[in-house]
């Protein structure tokens, strides 16, 4: 295995830091996905649905990394 920088790259103006995504933060992402192409078609019942489900998640307690489980 190659050896890793000890401290990352600069993100440079413009840019995005790249990050892993939790599970959560994965789903999320792929929610707000549907909720935009619901919105686009004029689906509002689908966008209405999506938008609950993204407030669920948004409310849930943080999550407990793996290794912090027992």
């Amino acid at each position: 295995m190659a050896p890793t920088p000890a401290q990352p790259a600069s993100v440079k103006l413009g840019e995005l830091a790249m990050v892993d995504p939790s599970p959560r933060a994965a789903l999320d992402a792929s929610l707000a996905g549907a909720l935009s192409r619901a919105v686009a078609l004029g689906d509002g019942e689908a966008a209405r649905v999506v938008h609950e489900a993204i407030g669920r998640l948004l409310g849930l307690e943080p999550e407990v990394r793996a290794s912090s489980r027992r």
